[in-house]
Parts: C-alpha cells; sequence; structure tokens
C-alpha cells in the first residue's frame, strides 16, 4: 500500500483548509430518507458534519436517486420525500446551506458552510411527463442525468458497476425532448450512467456545459461506466468537469490493487489527457449508504476506495507526491467542480 510522508499530507491539509473541496456526486438525500425512516435523529449531523469539515468540503452535489423497487410506483413520492427529508436535515443544521444559485455557492465559500446542491440521479420518476421538470427546478433541484444504469422512457443507461456489457440505443423522443427542456430551465446534464449512444445523442443537441460527476477513466479500467478517450476530450472542448468515482469497480481496485494508487492513476491520466481545469472528485461513497438500508443494516460493505470524506486529503496527498503540480491539485480538489458550476448555475 502506498506510503504517504508527513511533508505531502500536511501539505494536502493545508490545501483542503485554505481551499474549497467539492464532491460532485453523493447519494446523501437517499441515506438520510432510509436513516430517518429508521427513527435516526439528525443523521446528516451524526454522519456527515465531522468527515466534511475534516475533508475541508464546501460544496457536496447530492443526487436524488431511486432504487429498482421503488419503481414505477414509488417513484416520484420517494424522490419528494428524498428532497424533503435533505432540505429539513439543512434546515436543523446552520452549518449546510441550499445551494439553489451562483450566489448561494459563493456564501457557502465564504461563510465556510457545507453547501448542498440537489441533482436527480436519472429521471424514471417523472416518466415521459416533462412538466415534472419545471416542479423539480422550483423545488431546487439544479440538475439531472437521464438515466441510472438501467433504461428508462428518455434513454438507455450504460452497464451496472460489476458487468461489461455494451449497452446501444440513443435517447428516446422524449428524452430528447427532456434535454431541451432542461436547457431551456437551465438545468445542467450529467452523462454518467449514459451509454455512449446516449452520449452521441446529447452531445449533438446540447449547447451547455456538461458534466460526468462521477466517472473514471476507460484507458486505466476498462468498464462501460467509464469514458473513454474521445468521450473525455469532448466534455472538456464543452467546458466540461470529470469527477473521480471512488467505487472499487469502477476504479479498478477489486483484486488488492492499492486504492490510493489506482484513483491517482485515474486523475493523473486524465489530465494528461484533457487538461487539470476538467478534473476534479466525484466519490459516489455508498457504503455508509448501504448500510443505511434497513434490509443490509448489518453488513459491512466495502465498495469504496476511501473511508468517508474526511480520507480524501489522503488521495491528495498522494497526487502532490507523485508529482502533480500544486495549481493543479487546487484546481482537481475542488476549483473547477466551483467555477463548472458558476457556469451554469443561475
Amino acid at each position: 500500500m502506498m506510503r504517504i510522508e508527513p511533508e505531502y499530507r500536511e501539505m494536502a491539509e493545508k490545501l483542503h483548509k485554505e481551499f474549497p473541496a467539492a464532491d460532485a456526486h453523493l447519494d446523501l438525500a437517499g441515506e438520510l430518507l432510509f436513516r430517518v425512516q429508521n427513527k435516526e435523529i439528525n443523521p446528516l449531523r451524526v454522519h456527515y458534519l465531522d468527515h466534511l469539515r475534516q475533508g475541508g468540503f464546501n460544496l457536496v452535489v447530492s443526487s436524488v436517486y431511486l432504487n429498482e423497487n421503488q419503481l414505477p410506483e414509488a417513484g416520484l413520492r420517494t424522490a419528494l420525500d428524498q428532497i424533503s427529508v435533505l432540505m429539513e436535515a439543512i434546515d436543523q443544521n446552520e452549518e449546510f446551506l441550499l445551494i439553489r444559485t451562483a450566489e448561494d455557492m459563493d456564501r457557502a465559500i465564504r461563510e465556510d458552510r457545507i453547501g448542498i446542491l440537489l441533482y436527480m440521479e436519472g429521471l424514471d420518476c417523472i416518466g415521459k411527463d416533462l412538466h415534472l421538470l419545471r416542479i423539480l427546478w422550483e423545488l431546487g433541484v439544479r440538475g439531472a442525468s437521464l438515466t441510472w444504469s438501467r433504461r428508462n422512457m428518455l434513454a438507455n443507461g450504460c452497464c451496472k458497476a460489476g458487468e461489461r456489457i455494451q449497452i446501444p440505443g440513443g435517447l428516446s423522443k422524449d428524452g430528447f425532448a427532456a434535454v431541451e427542456e432542461m436547457e431551456r430551465l437551465g438545468m445542467f446534464l450529467d452523462i454518467s450512467h449514459l451509454n455512449d449512444d446516449g452520449f452521441e445523442d446529447v452531445l449533438r443537441i446540447t449547447k451547455r456545459p456538461l458534466i460526468a460527476t462521477h466517472s473514471n477513466c476507460q484507458k486505466i479500467y476498462f468498464n462501460y461506466r467509464n469514458l473513454n478517450d474521445r468521450q473525455m476530450r469532448r466534455l472538456a472542448r464543452r467546458g466540461g468537469v470529470m469527477g473521480l468515482n471512488g467505487c472499487v469497480y469502477i476504479a479498478g481496485c477489486m483484486q488488492g490493487e492499492d486504492p490510493l494508487l489506482m484513483l491517482c492513476r485515474h486523475v493523473e491520466y486524465a489530465v494528461s489527457l484533457i487538461g487539470a481545469e476538467h478534473v476534479g472528485y466525484g466519490f459516489d461513497f455508498c457504503d455508509s449508504y448501504t448500510r443505511a438500508e434497513p434490509r443490509v443494516r448489518h453488513e459491512e460493505p466495502h465498495d469504496d476506495c476511501l473511508v468517508d470524506h474526511s480520507h480524501v486529503p489522503e488521495l491528495t496527498a498522494a497526487l502532490l507526491q507523485r508529482g502533480m503540480k500544486k495549481e493543479d491539485v487546487k484546481k482537481v480538489i475542488g476549483g473547477n467542480l466551483v467555477e463548472y458550476f458558476r457556469k451554469v448555475l443561475p
């Protein structure tokens, strides 16, 4: 396992204190709903506040994610429940701030608070009723991916994390209309989980900067959930950012590979291919979420390369120790995502 020298650990911790760190993808809303339904008190404070503070995070993009067993009948209700619970949790904890605008994000950074930005990880819950996009926008949802790793009425997802199956088929007619409505409203579009044909369709009809909130590099670890070189270049040319995914099945460290080393390799390759300005963190921490589900509460999953947000400075230290420039590291840990959302938020 990679050994971090004290000087680089100290340098990383200083960077995380002095500059905002950002995580482009966390299933926070769903986890909070599970924990509240299970009678936990203030799970946002209990499970996240200290870790986010220790990691120096001022921006977290919370997905609204739906399990298969919540679709289709309970999809919209569950999505609204997640949004409601997250908003209530933010209201209960003054250290957090709901981000609706770029000014909200800047305020969170200025006041050293933790800004939470809402987006939909898949639009299964709206079916093909595009009027619901306006409702989600009014509730504070500022972006969406069309689908998770499954087919819905708008698009086809790519394979699930543990699979290597190419899934063909682009956007449906309703999917094209959904993208147009998202652009009209000002929602950002996440292409993580979208299949290759859908990626091509989206690039053809969109004008605003895109984002891949939690996708790694196929060149480092082959999985259709990761982006190939052509997709990465096109995302960057559009002014987008790709967030480093910390799931072992996406990073490619299931067989005893050093997690820090594998994550570094993904970041370094992306920086070398598309520039440091287009790379960020988007860890998709899943272990805490999985443990929150009542059906698996007593199991100890290990899907994450890092333990939690408090351990992210270890990755930053590893990047510094392996020779990444300090100015580039500042961009990767949060600067790029802050600039991206300054461009796309109202």
